[in-house]
């Protein structure tokens, strides 16, 4: 596995080099890219109410071209994933709430770095890193805020959007971050709950600033 990153990996779009004999193009095989875990701590978990699901990785192959070669390659992304259960005098039907870090490699191409996931809308991000939905869909940009994540001050947005969640209809709040730097990865953070659970909004932001490397 190379570790250092030396290729561009986009999640949304495709990157084409035209700088001839370029040696990062050079070898038959693909390159491939790992990005490390994101946690929350247990102590911010227990006082949020989350618990940690899973780490779950996802494969992204692209190809690229240099002075007339090509080679592919593979970026391997690791979403952590909570929840919390939300119910009771809240929703008539029994839900959840969901925090989620996505942790993607940080690509250098000739000495620049790329954020291979900065192409891709709210909605698309959302859409596939909060997958406990079967449908998602009207999503309405609310208003922006600053959130620290590692050290770094970074946007999050808020969003409302329509959703189903075990074949019922649910509005639901969304909160994305843009992406920051976490290690040799970059990190965006993503939170949603049903809207009339309005209180998870603060838990959200406590579990943004609580991300880490695992």
């Amino acid at each position: 596995m190379v570790r250092r990153r030396t290729f561009l990996a986009s999640v949304g779009t495709a990157f084409t080099a035209t700088t001839a004999g370029c040696g990062f193009i050079l070898g038959n095989e693909p390159a491939e890219f790992e990005a490390d875990p994101s946690a929350v701590s247990d102590a911010v978990l227990s006082e949020t109410g989350y618990e940690f699901i899973e780490h779950e990785r996802n494969e992204i192959e692209r190809e690229f071209e240099a002075g007339g070669e090509s080679r592919s390659v593979i970026a391997t992304n690791v979403r952590a994933k909570h929840e919390k259960s939300i119910g009771g005098d809240i929703l008539d039907t029994p839900a959840a709430a969901v925090f989620t870090s996505l942790t993607t490699p940080q690509v250098e191409v000739l000495g620049q770095t790329f954020n291979p996931i900065e192409d891709m809308s709210a909605a698309d991000l959302a859409e596939r890193v909060q997958g406990q939905y079967e449908t998602f869909a009207d999503v309405e940009k609310q208003r922006e805020s600053e959130v620290t994540i590692n050290g770094e001050t970074t946007t999050e947005s808020t969003f409302t959007a329509e959703a189903v969640y075990d074949d019922s209809p649910l509005e639901v709040m969304l909160h994305i971050t843009d992406a920051v730097e976490l290690g040799d990865d970059f990190v965006v953070t993503f939170g949603s709950y049903p809207k009339p659970a309005s209180g998870e909004e603060e838990n959200i932001r406590q579990l943004m600033e609580a991300v880490e490397s695992a």
